[in-house]
């Protein structure tokens, strides 16, 4: 397996992965499934250095995805915190993946000059609590049945982590 920067022709892999996320209504707040053209803006501001995207590529297929995004962009004052979001093909859950990716993100928010990491997990979603848990991330808040899919609450739990230098 090669964790690298994400390329162009990664794109529409990387839609269907989220995509698949988003039908199975339980990993993100995304409802409405993604298209090259909504996406088109964060694809380019995933190839920038600050906010990097790395795929993981199995067998010279994409199989899952992390990114470091703006946390409440345009508030200058988050400057040094980054959201990170990953997203896994279900045929790849539970391989040692996520754990990968997860490295990497905090290598390279820690290169970059990041002093805090979010991830915004589902209290529901307890495969990716885990994941942080495991990666040194401490529960930061509770948004109790702040989602509503599909007329199902869900709460919404804000993981941190600290970058050390």
């Amino acid at each position: 397996m090669e964790i690298r920067l994400v390329e162009e022709r990664d794109y529409l892999r990387v839609l269907e992965i989220l995509n698949e996320s988003i039908a199975a209504r339980k990993f993100t707040a995304q409802l409405s499934p993604a298209t090259m053209e909504m996406r088109k803006d964060w694809f380019i501001h995933h190839s920038a250095p600050r906010h990097p995207m790395y795929v993981a590529e199995v067998d010279g297929k994409v199989v899952g995805w992390v990114t470091l995004t703006e946390f409440r962009a345009g508030r200058e004052g988050f400057r040094f915190t980054s959201e990170i979001s990953y997203y896994l093909d279900s045929h790849f859950h539970r391989q040692g993946i996520g754990s990968m990716l997860m490295q990497r993100a905090i290598e390279a928010a820690r290169e970059i000059g990041f002093r805090n990491l979010v991830a915004v997990v589902f209290d529901t979603n307890i495969s990716s609590r885990k994941l942080v848990k495991k990666h040194g991330f401490r529960l930061w808040g509770h948004m109790p049945e702040a989602v509503d899919i599909d007329g199902n609450l869900i709460g919404c739990d804000y993981w941190g982590l600290k970058i050390e230098k």
